[in-house]
Formats: structure tokens, C-alpha cells, sequence
């Protein structure tokens, strides 16, 4: 049976067969949009599991940046504690007080005029008065501190004492004891010779107290008789 009629020599297609041809068209179309849309929500799943991965490597990458400008910023300052600590300076506060100095510092200067830490340290060290003022108590010239060292050594050497010096200033200070004038005319016991008048002296209080062993020996010597072991 022919799906077509002819009119007036013009040929037309059945009204049912031309439902037919539409409705397997739209059934090809239909399973096509469907093996598609299939595939369409695999890729989209496969995109989803995608992203999560890219978002967890952006994370990493994130974490891994962080990280490297601590280690960055943890060996700037150890560095920076080491110049400094260089310098004897140790005090957690007056290095902080370094450091806020020394950017301070640095900001305020043109960037081909900038120095490093070391450098600045070793300039104001030399001299002193160019550091900030915060910072020169804690800052001393060596070439100051040799200069002084070197100018209390002869001072030292100067205010040695010399012991025969002050023997010879103590032998000035006291000289040998003279003899009381009371003894006049009378030997020291040193096996000198005796006055003769020395007996005649002796009634005298004050100085046969003090001549008298001179006393003593006069009177046995004169008189002839043997020492007695009695004492005057």
C-alpha cells in the first residue's frame, strides 16, 4: 500500500505517514538527548571530583606558600639576632628596639641608599652619635673604650708602688731612737765603757730606771764582789 496519493499531478504524503516519520524522528532525538544528557552528567561529576581536587591542591599550594614566607621571616630574624648579638647585645628588648630602629630607619630612605643590617650595625657602632637615640646607651666605639684602656695602663704603672722606696720613706719617717737626755754620759749596754760617776747618778729615780742593768754591772765592777743573781 503506497504511503502517497497523487492530485491534480501533484504528489502528497499520507497524513499517517507522515505522523510516523515524525514521531520516529523525535524518537531518534529523544534517545540521542538522553545518551547525552548521560554523558553530560558524568563529565559534570568528573568536573565536581575535579574542582574538589583543584580546590585541595589550592589548599596545599596556599599552606605550602604560607610556610615558606614563615621560614623566610624565621631565617631573616635569625640572622638578624646573629648581627646584632654580634655587637653584645642580647637583651630580647633592646634587640627588639634594634630592629624597629633599623626599619624605621630604612623606610625613610631611598631604596638604592638602603643597607643591610650588618653594615648599619657596624656603622653606628663606629660612630656613635649617628645612632638613634634610643639606641646609644646601649652602643659604644671601640676605638674609645682601646684609647681609655691604653691611658689608665701608664697610670697603673705610675701608682706601682717600688718597696725600696718605701722602706727608704719609712726609714725617713721613723729614724733610730735617740737616747733619753737623762742618760747623758752613760754607755749604752753594748759592752761600751762605764761612766765612773755612774753610781753616784744612781740615786737618782728616772735614771736608774732606765740604766739600770749600766747600774748594776758599775757596782760589781768597782766593788769587786761576784754577780748576784738577784736583780736591783
Amino acid at each position: 500500500m503506497s504511503n502517497t496519493i497523487t492530485h491534480e499531478g501533484v504528489e502528497y504524503v499520507k497524513k499517517t505517514h507522515v505522523d510516523e516519520i515524525v514521531r520516529q524522528r523525535i524518537a531518534k532525538y529523544s534517545e540521542k538527548l538522553t545518551t547525552a544528557e548521560s554523558r553530560l552528567a558524568e563529565y559534570q561529576a568528573k568536573i565536581d571530583e575535579s574542582s574538589a581536587k583543584i580546590g585541595l591542591v589550592d589548599n596545599l599550594t596556599q599552606q605550602v606558600e604560607s610556610l615558606r614566607g614563615e621560614l623566610t621571616t624565621a631565617n631573616s630574624r635569625y640572622e638578624r639576632h646573629t648581627v646584632i648579638s654580634q655587637y653584645g647585645i642580647t637583651d630580647n628588648g633592646v634587640r627588639d628596639a634594634v630592629e624597629w630602629a633599623y626599619e624605621r630607619e630604612m623606610q625613610g630612605r631611598n631604596k638604592k641608599d638602603q643597607m643591610p643590617l650588618s653594615d648599619w650595625m657596624q656603622t653606628i657602632h663606629q660612630n656613635p652619635e649617628s645612632a638613634p637615640a634610643v639606641l646609644r646607651p646601649f652602643i659604644s666605639a671601640p676605638q674609645a673604650s682601646e684609647q681609655t684602656d691604653q691611658a689608665a695602663q701608664p697610670q697603673m704603672q705610675m701608682q706601682t708602688p717600688n718597696p725600696l722606696a718605701n722602706q727608704t720613706t719609712v726609714q725617713q719617717l721613723n729614724p733610730p731612737p735617740v737616747a733619753p737626755s737623762s742618760n747623758n754620759g752613760v754607755a749604752a749596754q753594748t759592752g761600751a765603757p762605764v761612766p765612773n760617776d755612774i753610781l753616784k747618778r744612781a740615786s737618782d729615780p728616772a735614771f736608774f730606771s732606765q740604766n739600770r742593768e749600766a747600774i748594776r754591772q758599775a757596782y760589781y765592777s768597782q766593788t769587786g764582789k761576784s754577780d748576784s743573781p738577784f736583780k736591783f
